[in-house]
Parts: structure tokens; C-alpha cells; sequence
């Protein structure tokens, strides 16, 4: 069955987020050996060139990897619905100790505003296991195996996140070297976000001395009232390839 469908199946029996989750997994196992080979993100690694901007000319050199999303849980009774973007383009690109992501996908309406009432921001994140083990939950970890988050929203706004466990509190670990740009084309977003590969081990994942590391993304439609739990995400864990 269809993640989507399975989604509003759920929903119409009012099941809890454990019951959604143990479903999810389920779903995900299916062909999760086939597929774990392809599930690969390679990070292009050069010195001397810019890729904080998602125009750079780097990233017509970069390994572009087509990423397909899933519905999340929305989390909260209040917030119903079923997210729409179904896919999103992931870029990597290595200068020197700095990572960029880029992300790219399709999008009908620039949603760049935000209110508690009727507006809400497209948006896009970026997840790693802190402790770097494909064992963590995709669901932003579990209470004792953390996820660090990089959330990028469309009102101009990114965030670096510490996450333990789905359904629970996300804080917000203020990193200025987490930076954001953003593109508005016709058909949608291109969005890179950069860090540094090191920081502190309260401030989220080092990445440096990794030859690999999971990763895992999810997006917000702001004209599907798209908020919170209610996104589309992947289902299990990708490999981040240096």
C-alpha cells in the first residue's frame, strides 16, 4: 500500500503516532535491502570556489540525487492533512572543513509569510543521527539517540535543532555558522544550507573524519497549511558518502 494512502487510512481510524510509526516501518522495510545500495548521497569534494549560493556553478558539477518523501505523522489531532511534495533533489559539495546542501524541489506557490491563525512557510530540513548510527529512529530520534536537525524556512529563517524522539521537544541550539540561501524559481525551491564539519558537541553532529554519515530530509507546503508534523519526509535513513 501506498505511504499517502496508508496515511489517510490511518488518520480515518484515528490511530496513535506509535501505531503510524510501526506502520511507516513496515512500509520502509519492504525492498529496503535493494534499495539500501542506491540510497546513496555522494559529497563532491574541491577547494578554491563558492557554494553558498544555489546558483553557484559548482552545482552544475555536483552528483544530483532524486530523493522521494513520504508523509509524516502530523503529531497533534488539530493538524490534519496529508503533505504534497513527493520528491526533492539532494546536492553535496565539501570545500575545504565546510559542507553545503542543496535541495531542490518543486513548489507551485511561494509561501514566505507565517501567522499562528492562516499563513504558513514553505520550509525544508536536513537530519543526522548525532552519534551518526543508521540504528537511530528517522523519527527524530528517541530518547537517548538525539538527532541534530538544520531547518530551513522559506520566511528567511534556519535553525539548528537537538531532537529526542518524535512527538517531543525539539531545542533550539543557537549556531551562527549555519547558514542559509535561497532561490525562487517558477517551479519551486533551490535552497543550500552550509556548516562547518566540526562544532561543539553540544551544538549538534561533527561531521569531520566520517567517510560516510545517515541522513534524512523532510519539506513543508505552506499553501497545503503545512506545519509542525504535517510534512513530507523519508521514511528511513540515507548515506551522506564523503
Amino acid at each position: 500500500m501506498q505511504a499517502r494512502k496508508l496515511m489517510k487510512r490511518l488518520a480515518a481510524l484515528g490511530l496513535s503516532a506509535g501505531a503510524w510509526c510501526l506502520a511507516m516501518s513496515a512500509t520502509a522495510a519492504q525492498g529496503s535491502a535493494s534499495a539500501a545500495a542506491q540510497h546513496t548521497i555522494r559529497v563532491l569534494s574541491v577547494t578554491g570556489v563558492d557554494a553558498a549560493s544555489p546558483e553557484a556553478a559548482i552545482w552544475k558539477k555536483a552528483p544530483a540525487t532524486q530523493v522521494s518523501l513520504q508523509p509524516a505523522f502530523p503529531g497533534h489531532p488539530a493538524i490534519k492533512g496529508v503533505p504534497v511534495v513527493e520528491r526533492l533533489t539532494a546536492q553535496a559539495v565539501r570545500v575545504k572543513d565546510r559542507l553545503f546542501l542543496k535541495l531542490a524541489w518543486s513548489d507551485r506557490t511561494a509561501n514566505t509569510a507565517i501567522d499562528d491563525l492562516a499563513r504558513f512557510a514553505d520550509g525544508a530540513a536536513v537530519q543526522f543521527p548525532i552519534n551518526a548510527k543508521a540504528s537511530t529512529s528517522p523519527f527524530m530520534g528517541d530518547s537517548e539517540n538525539a538527532v541534530n536537525v538544520w531547518y530551513w524556512r522559506a520566511d528567511g529563517r534556519i535553525e539548528n535543532l537537538i531532537a529526542n524522539g518524535y512527538g517531543g521537544t525539539s531545542s533550539s541550539i543557537p549556531l551562527p555558522d549555519l547558514r542559509s540561501t535561497a532561490v525562487r524559481r517558477e517551479s519551486g525551491w533551490e535552497v543550500v544550507i552550509s556548516r562547518h564539519l566540526r562544532v561543539k558537541q553540544q551544538e549538534g553532529i561533527t561531521l569531520s573524519g566520517r567517510k560516510s554519515v545517515p541522513v534524512a530530509f523532510a519539506a513543508w507546503d505552506g499553501d497545503n497549511r503545512e506545519r509542525d508534523g504535517l510534512k513530507a519526509i523519508t521514511l528511513e535513513w540515507w548515506q551522506l558518502r564523503f
